[in-house]
């Protein structure tokens, strides 16, 4: 399916402003670099000849999990299996957060819930709380507040007073307490261009802010939160990978860069693909293993999205197989856990991000769901979700360059399998990377890191591009 796929009229949003500050008081870390281990007996079966399995998961680690499959089953049940963006539908419906520490739920709805969820909420599992908070907006205001600040599918560009520069929206959505909009805006370079520090000074700064809310406010018609957040800078990438494909792997795309392998797909035709981001492309041709540079396939026009940051290889051998890799960069054991479906994401989910330069980061909270952002190429994603980094993720970090494509997860089954819950496509928060982390083509360019990521959910991807997940 091209670009224009089906389901575009569903509506999007949402920004945070700043990094998730929560932690896991009740968690252990686990080793750098990676999501818990499978029991050596279960490794065996999951990971390849050679693999060894080095971890046992920590007994508070896969209680945790177990709160968070509870939570997120009576949230799916709350909000009618409906995903982030669709949810709109609820009437009243302004968002849901899960608490897997606390094992509560907290939802913001305008007005008194209906009979239906006040009925779910009076028969909570024995431990579980719950709280309704009420909100300004729902979704449904909030999203068609939303829909005035696009044009032909994509943020307009504004103009106010004090500058004769374009000023572009770079990221837009629903707060989740539905207090109105939150807005991103930087000063409009062109694709592919961003001012790396802000050229202006604090108090210019924040006037102009202002002037960018007002001007929003008067055509949206709702409250908003106005930060300046530059355009987001695309993330470009295990080492050698072999048929049957498996996702986390690293690829050399047509234009010799890295990116980071996905989830193994079947197209409307039923034939084996491997996922991976759109805006890794580079240019037509064949898709290689990052090391010996084998080949993985090539990629069909016919299977590509701008808008969900989507691409599916062909594989000539006709295999891919329903594993991620696991662990940092530098694993060379061949260990991978099974995919075993996937999820729709709630805010508070604890995810792992699996991109191939750099491996897994586990504990990484999301934060929003159901944002705009757009691209360094300049294409509009109109669904995606935002986590990040916890004080108990590795090297506190969520990704780095080259992990674009990569798959984002969530644990299942005291940590030995993972649910699919979207695909990197984008960042925010760049730091430098910590020296105990190994990137794998740091051999190459500098390694930058970053605190957060976006990701376009798995369900939006699937749909749109009538895709079909291969799990094990």
């Amino acid at each position: 399916m091209k670009d224009t796929g089906k389901g575009r009229g569903r509506l999007v949003m949402a920004l945070p402003v700043a990094a998730l500050t929560a932690s896991l008081p009740l968690l252990a870390s686990t080793s750098a670099g990676a999501s818990p281990r499978l029991p050596d007996s279960e490794a065996v079966k999951a990971a390849p000849a050679g693999a060894q399995a080095r971890q046992v998961t920590d007994p508070r680690l896969a209680a945790t999990e177990k709160k968070q499959e509870t939570l997120d089953k009576i949230a799916g049940q709350i909000t009618e299996g409906l995903s982030e963006a669709d949810r709109a539908r609820i009437p009243g419906f302004t968002d849901i957060e899960v608490d897997p520490v606390r094992n509560s739920l907290r939802l913001h709805w305008k007005g008194t819930p209906p009979q239906r969820v006040q009925r779910i909420l009076a028969r909570l599992p024995k431990g579980v709380t719950a709280s309704v908070l009420p909100a300004r907006y729902s979704k449904s205001e909030l999203h068609a507040a939303r829909n005035k600040l696009l044009h032909g599918g994509k943020p307009a560009d504004l103009r106010i007073a004090s500058t004769a520069t374009p000023i572009r929206i770079t990221s837009i959505g629903p707060a989740v307490d539905g207090s109105g909009l939150e807005i991103g805006y930087d000063e409009d370079r062109g694709a592919d261009k961003r001012d790396h520090a802000d050229p202006l000074a604090r108090i210019t700064r924040q006037g102009r802010s202002n002037e960018v809310k007002a001007v929003i406010e008067r055509a949206a018609g709702v409250s908003t939160a106005v930060v300046y957040k530059p355009l987001s800078v695309d993330l470009a990438s295990r080492q050698q990978d072999s048929s049957p494909w498996a996702g986390g792997s690293a690829l050399r795309n047509p234009g010799n860069g890295i990116c980071s392998g996905s989830f193994s797909v079947k197209n409307a035709r039923g034939q084996y693909m491997l996922s991976t981001a759109y805006h890794c492309n580079g240019r037509s041709g064949l898709w290689r293993t990052y090391r010996g540079g084998a080949t993985v396939g090539s990629t069909d026009a016919s299977q590509t999205s701008g808008p969900d940051d989507a691409l599916g290889i062909s594989v000539p051998s006709g295999q891919a197989r329903g594993a991620l890799y696991d662990g940092p960069a530098s694993e060379t054991d061949g260990y991978s856990k099974p995919v075993t479906g996937w999820g729709h994401n709630n805010v508070g989910d604890y995810v792992c991000t699996d991109g191939a330069n750099s491996g897994v980061h586990c504990a990484v909270q999301i934060a929003k769901t159901d944002i705009g952002v757009t691209g360094a190429n300049g294409i509009y994603r109109p669904a995606t979700d935002l986590a990040y980094a916890t004080s108990r993720t590795s090297d506190g970090i969520a990704a780095a360059n080259g992990d674009s494509g990569g798959p984002v997860f969530a644990s299942v089954a005291n940590y030995t399998a993972d649910e699919a819950r979207g695909m990197i496509t984008a960042l925010d928060q760049t730091v430098t990377c910590p020296s105990s982390e190994y990137v794998l083509d740091s051999s190459v360019r500098t390694p930058w890191c970053v605190k957060g990521v976006y990701y376009v959910p798995i369900y939006q991807t699937l749909h749109d591009m009538n895709w079909t997940l291969v799990t094990k």
